[in-house]
């Protein structure tokens, strides 16, 4: 790939307002966009659902309850792993495109440590895949329904994989468009298979479809690098490369205070005239804000990275100011009363702190509550 002249340069101030006008942060977006916006920002990441019902309530002009409804009586969002492995919600006419962009195709690239890991054969690792869709249709079954009817003459390892919490083996077949979660049962997980689940479903190519996923990781993240793409995507190997060469001629290459980026030539413009009009933002736990690059330097002092990023792939909900963090906070509600406690990492301007008011009162009416105190 050859080595591309810088087309802009840029200011951070001016990206930090780029990302947050694409990810709905600068003003939210009406209810009636609700699929769209997670589907633009590239799905809301949900190993806590409360967190991923915020994440979405706080771009969009919504209740969580209408989160819940899109996913489970509407069905125009779709709930399974995707990115690094990791359970999200996304619009349900996108997943077909992300099966494309990491099913079976990709998968081969690391089938031998799959292999390794899940103590299998090639032969039975696609064969138990094969049995997860063929035992899915639109009606959910839970986990133990699921192994009941998949898991006989099965290795302990295989039947310890199926059932855990992490994915194991129903990760694969999630990511090949075989299973994606249904409704609760009381406090069983469910599964169904999208293809009879969601309103529709397609085949997409799986070149085109990597690629596509890179323009519209550029448009909400860029500029970035193939670096960070990959380390959004999921570190597959050949993914990154095989999504920019697809890309070449769409993107440029822009200096940000230095660093060199890419940006797609289309969203050059904006991200000229970028500027933010509500400074201040309270993102909620795992917010894809902030998991959309290899480094957050350009978000979070270092001094203060451990207290954003903590243990175990822990990420707090932060306090945003002008696109960068300032803080983290944490919530309690009770009473149809929500506290905010602030941890800000250095002294607020009044202007901030009337900001995080007004933007807690904006989760009081997503959640519900009726009064908000901000400590």
């Amino acid at each position: 790939m050859t080595s591309r002249p810088v087309a802009a340069e840029l200011a951070w101030p001016q990206v930090h307002a780029f990302r947050l006008t694409r990810h709905h942060l600068d003003a939210r977006a009406a209810g009636q966009e609700l699929a769209n916006v997670v589907g633009e920002i590239g799905g809301a990441q949900a190993q806590v659902m409360s967190a991923a019902e915020l994440q979405v309530a706080v771009r969009v002009e919504c209740a969580v309850e209408d989160v819940r409804q899109a996913l489970w009586q509407d069905r125009t969002l779709v709930k399974t792993w995707l990115m690094r492995g990791t359970l999200h919600l996304t619009r349900s006419e996108d997943l077909p495109l992300y099966v494309g962009a990491m099913g079976r195709h990709w998968v081969s690239q690391m089938r031998k440590s799959w292999l390794e890991y899940m103590q299998v054969t090639e032969t039975e690792f696609w064969a138990i895949c094969d049995q997860i869709g063929a035992s899915l249709d639109g009606s959910p079954l839970t986990r133990e329904e699921l192994i009941a009817r998949i898991g006989s003459g099965r290795s302990t390892r295989v039947l310890q994989l199926l059932r855990s919490g992490w994915g194991g083996m129903l990760k694969p077949a999630a990511r090949n468009g075989l299973l994606c979660f249904g409704p609760s049962r009381g406090s069983s997980v469910t599964f169904v298979r999208p293809a009879s689940w969601l309103p529709a479903w397609r085949e997409v190519d799986p070149e085109a479809a990597i690629v596509e996923m890179a323009r519209r990781y550029l448009r909400a993240y860029g500029p970035a690098t193939r670096g960070d793409f990959r380390r959004w995507w999921g570190g597959w190997p050949g993914v990154a490369e095989a999504a920019w060469k697809g890309l070449e001629s769409e993107i440029v290459s822009v200096s940000v205070e230095g660093t060199r980026a890419d940006a797609l030539a289309a969203d050059l413009p904006a991200m000229k005239r970028a500027t933010v009009d509500q400074a201040v933002q309270l993102l909620p736990l795992f917010d894809p804000y902030l998991m959309g690059h290899a480094s957050r330097d350009h978000m979070v002092e270092p001094v203060h990275a451990a207290k954003v990023s903590r243990t175990a792939g822990w990420i707090s909900a932060v306090i945003l100011v002008e696109g960068r963090v300032a803080g983290t906070w944490t919530h309690t509600l009770r009473d149809r009363t929500l506290r905010v406690t602030l941890a800000p990492f250095g002294r607020l301007s009044v202007r901030v702190r009337l900001g995080i008011k007004e933007r807690a009162e904006d989760i009081a009416r997503a959640l519900g509550a009726t009064r908000v105190e901000v400590a």
